[in-house]
């Protein structure tokens, strides 16, 4: 048995020492909580990485406590206070119907963030495990599902959000339903990207000695690939992810100004915007607003991502 106080020692050394004497789980706990707070201290040292931290931060308590930050009813008219100028009883004034903008824009900004995510999320669960086994399999399989992914990167993804949720119209889906068909729909567009970018990774890593290590010890093909493979493939996954969020809240800002989202008078950064455009000249707060909700959490999501970059891409840490 290895003496753990032994002075001699170097800090690796009775590292190797103490875990030798844990249990796998207490391991692998020691070592998660080392790379959070690595992490955590790389994430301050980058200002890019902070300053987008602590806007999302700020989104995501607007998004759980949307009812109670929310001043007013959103959905609720008052046309004895249409267009109303910024008061301490509305703090952004008031839209053509007598609405509240702050509580529409707060209530809109949840639906809106969290639909984002919830995008964001499908199309990491479609896209990483067809990437990842597709090359670390290679071969057969790999030009297969490779040809099918070009096929869907081939189909703009502004025609296949179009198209999917012009078929649910006619299917009058609405509410939830609604959200759900289009969380689905941008998905669908966000998986063959995913699955490339996690493809690239896994043919390196495929290549490794831990790898090979792993299948002289009779590991299963797709055990290796999800449990040694897949991680080493999350950091370049992470930095996209967190970019995409803000390119998927644009996306359903558009599609709600087009006239695809949910229909009024539910709250939406792009239904409110779009509602906002016969009073631009005479009442340009009504516009601005929600404008500038779209703006800030885009600019969240990218600054973070940003930063992530920049930490996670060693190339970049060397300079």
């Amino acid at each position: 048995m290895t003496d753990t106080t032994n002075p001699q020692l170097d800090a690796r050394q009775r590292i190797d020492a103490v875990a030798a004497n844990e249990t796998p789980i207490r391991v692998r706990i020691r070592r998660f909580r080392a790379g959070i707070a690595n992490g955590w201290s790389e994430l301050l040292k980058s200002r890019t990485a902070t300053l987008g931290a602590l806007m999302i931060a700020a989104l995501m308590v607007m998004v759980i406590f949307a009812q109670s930050i929310a001043t007013h009813n959103p959905t609720k008219s008052n046309y004895r206070e249409r267009t109303a100028e910024i008061s301490a009883e509305h703090i952004m004034g008031t839209d053509k119907f007598g609405r509240d903008i702050f509580s529409r824009v707060v209530v809109g900004g949840q639906r809106t963030i969290l639909m984002s995510i919830a995008a964001v999320i499908f199309g990491l669960s479609v896209g990483i495990p067809i990437g990842v086994l597709s090359g670390f399999y290679g071969g057969r399989v790999d030009s297969i599902v490779m040809r099918i992914t070009d096929g869907f990167l081939a189909f703009p993804g502004l025609l296949l959000y179009l198209l999917i949720l012009t078929v649910a119209r006619e299917w009058k889906l609405h509410g939830f339903w609604n959200d759900a068909i289009m969380v689905f729909a941008l998905g669908l567009a966000f998986w063959p990207e995913v699955a490339r970018l996690s493809r690239s990774t896994a043919l390196v890593e495929a290549k490794k000695e831990y790898v090979e290590a792993a299948r002289v010890m009779g590991e299963r093909s797709w055990r290796i690939a999800m449990t040694q493979i897949l991680p080493n493939c999350v950091s370049p996954l992470i930095v996209n992810a967190t970019v995409r969020l803000g390119y998927m809240i644009l996306i359903i800002a558009a599609l709600s100004y087009l006239g695809l989202g949910t229909p009024p008078p539910t709250p939406d950064w792009g239904s409110d915007l779009r509602a906002a455009q016969d009073h631009m000249e005479s009442h340009p707060l009504i516009a601005i607003f929600p404008g500038l909700a779209i703006c800030f959490s885009v600019l969240a999501f990218n600054l973070f991502g940003d930063g992530l970059r920049d930490i996670l891409d060693p190339r970049l840490t060397e300079r």
